[in-house]
């Protein structure tokens, strides 16, 4: 009976040991996870340009068109399905009957990457820097939200629409962009692409002026008015000519 006795007391001496080095396990595995996630949904950009404050008050540009394409969507495939939707809403459009052209259409395109954590809910936009017959223009801030902030891998794709204040223009070409993200919830662009077509405008033209880089950052703020954006260089080449 004692020996009985004896083996229940280590049973549950064990039993307790056991239970503590359990506890004490659980605690680290949950304080690493926390670290990881710290470390995962922390601060990330290194553009050097986040937190920037955008006067956004005056009128800004928003899309005629606008199409999202999931990451398993080719290039080409998205290309060809945005090129159908933009043919049929410009077929729609007046015809000038101009010299020259008043407005220009140009097509927006980022890719997100598939890294964790980089399905920004945060507000999305760029600002397009053109050359043309009558001089430097920058068109207001494009915005590139969409519908359910739905940016969680793959394209998307923009056709907007530009005038030169008051003016007509025998030529245009795009030199530059910068894409903005807004907020905490960082983004990884890998993508950024601006394009003039010719099929895409509202009178004859000619010619086709593009550029097309690859990002491959983080963009992220550390407050949630902040302001982050890449900046493409000023590597457009081509012109279109009406």
């Amino acid at each position: 009976m004692k020996k009985i006795q004896n083996l229940k007391t280590l049973a549950a001496l064990i039993i307790g040991v056991l239970f503590i080095v359990s506890c004490e396990k659980s605690d680290v595995e949950e304080t690493e996870i926390d670290q990881i996630v710290d470390v995962e949904e922390g601060f990330k950009s290194t553009t050097g340009s986040n937190d920037e404050v955008l006067d956004l008050k005056s009128k800004s540009n928003l899309p005629v068109l606008k199409m999202h394409f999931d990451k398993d969507v080719s290039k080409e495939e998205a290309m060809l399905k945005f090129n159908l939707a933009v043919d049929s809403y410009i077929s729609k459009q007046p015809v000038q009957d101009k010299a020259f052209s008043t407005e220009w259409f140009y097509r927006v395109w980022t890719y997100t990457g598939h890294q964790s954590n980089n399905d920004t809910d945060g507000d999305v936009g760029a600002y397009i820097r053109f050359t043309t017959s009558k001089g430097g223009y920058t068109p207001p801030f494009n915005w590139m939200d969409n519908s359910g902030d739905d940016r969680e891998g793959g394209w998307d794709a923009y056709l907007f629409k530009a005038s030169f204040p008051g003016e007509a223009v025998e030529w245009v070409e795009v030199d530059y962009g910068r894409v903005y993200l807004k907020g905490t919830d960082g983004w990884f662009i890998t993508q950024f692409v601006v394009q003039l077509w010719t099929s895409d405008q509202t009178l004859p033209a000619q010619g086709f002026s593009q550029f097309w880089s690859y990002p491959n950052v983080w963009l992220d703020n550390d407050s949630g008015s902040g302001w982050d954006n890449y900046y493409s260089g000023n590597i457009g080449t081509g012109r279109i000519t009406f």
